[in-house]
Parts: structure tokens; C-alpha cells; sequence
């Protein structure tokens, strides 16, 4: 399952900043926006180059056909804010606020995204590849058609999570939360061998020593 990519501007102006007025149709490159205030921005057919938003307070943020290249978003604040057609790759979301958000037609490929916050988020036709979602909190978060391929979601909270039509390939699940809520996720038989000890630890087995 691939999502749809961004419909991105054939020629995109060159923007030199983004405020609290947004950002539409243009390209953004090597800008340092630590710290914005900008809650409710919006940003549609736009491409963001290594552009750092840590700390960065975007809650309600709105984003369309967008795609962020190496950009910086720790600890950002994205609450409840909405995504379509987004592309995210090797960028950094350590710590980043994802919790409400309603994000659909989403791809985030070989980023750090440890300790990131989906709690209660809904996302749809996405795809997470290649990310490191340590410690990453997944409670009560709604997944409909996601691809979550060879990530490392070590201590990754899933209570009360729901899946529908959800794959997980290739990814390590030591120490998991709420591993009993995974139902309605798709494993192949070789991964559901290698986090055997999570899934019998999550039945109340005791796994004996040899």
C-alpha cells in the first residue's frame, strides 16, 4: 500500500519564510524557524528543505500536497492538526505533539521519530517506513489502511489502539504496551516469530529457561 503522492506546482516560487500567513505554492529551503508561533497555519503544494521547525507551535496546522525533506519538526507541537497528500522523509520528529491529528494519504520514510505522541490520532492510507518510533505513544489512536514497514517501536505505547487493515513488516516490538489491542493487524509468520517473547509476555506466558 503506497499512499498518494503529493500534486506538487510544476514551478514553485522560492519563499525566503514561513509565518502565521502560510505557505502555498513555493519551495523553502535552509530556513531556521525554531520556535514559530503559527497555530492553524496552512501549507498546500509546497516543498520544505531541511527547514528547522523544532519547538515550533503548529497545533491545527493544515497540510496539503506538501513534502518535507530533512526537515527538523522535535518537539513540535502538530496537535491536532490535518495532513493530505504529505510526504515526510529523513527528517527528525523526536518528541514531536501528533495527538489528534487526522492525517490521510501520508508517507514519513527513514526519519527519527522516538518519543513522538500519536495519542488518539487518526490516519488513513499511510505509510511509515524505515523510522526509528522508540517510546512512541500510540494510545487510543484509530489505524484504517496503514503500512508501518522496518521501524523500531521499542517501547512504543499501543493502548487502546485500534487496526483495520494494518501491516507491520519487519519491525522490532521489544518492550511494546497494549500488545493485546494489536488485533486486527497483519503480520508475516517470520515476524510474529521474532517478537514471539512481546506476544507471550502480553498472553501472561512465562517463558521458561531452558
Amino acid at each position: 500500500m503506497r499512499p498518494d503522492p503529493p500534486d506538487l506546482p510544476a514551478e514553485p516560487r522560492a519563499a525566503q519564510t514561513l509565518d502565521r500567513d502560510g505557505l502555498h505554492d513555493a519551495t523553502l529551503a535552509d530556513a531556521a524557524l525554531a520556535g514559530l508561533q503559527a497555530p492553524g497555519v496552512a501549507i498546500d503544494g509546497c516543498v520544505l528543505d531541511r527547514v528547522v521547525l523544532s519547538a515550533a507551535r503548529l497545533s491545527g496546522a493544515k497540510l496539503l500536497d506538501a513534502q518535507l525533506r530533512g526537515c527538523d519538526l522535535a518537539n513540535a507541537d502538530l496537535r491536532g492538526a490535518r495532513a493530505r497528500r504529505v510526504r515526510i522523509a529523513g527528517g527528525r520528529l523526536t518528541g514531536a505533539l501528533l495527538s489528534e491529528t487526522d492525517l490521510a494519504e501520508l508517507a514519513i520514510e527513514d526519519c527519527r521519530a522516538d518519543l513522538a505522541a500519536f495519542a488518539g490520532a487518526q490516519l488513513r492510507r499511510v505509510r511509515i517506513a524505515g523510522c526509528d518510533l522508540r517510546d512512541s505513544d500510540w494510545q487510543s489512536a484509530r489505524l484504517r489502511e496503514v503500512l508501518i514497514e522496518d521501524c523500531d517501536l521499542g517501547g512504543a505505547d499501543f493502548s487502546d489502539a485500534r487496526f483495520a487493515s494494518v501491516q507491520l513488516r519487519g519491525c522490532r516490538l521489544d518492550g511494546i504496551r497494549g500488545a493485546t489491542s494489536l488485533r486486527g493487524v497483519s503480520m508475516s509468520w517470520d515476524d510474529v516469530l521474532a517478537n514471539a517473547a512481546v506476544f507471550a509476555i502480553a498472553c501472561g506466558v512465562h517463558v521458561a529457561e531452558a
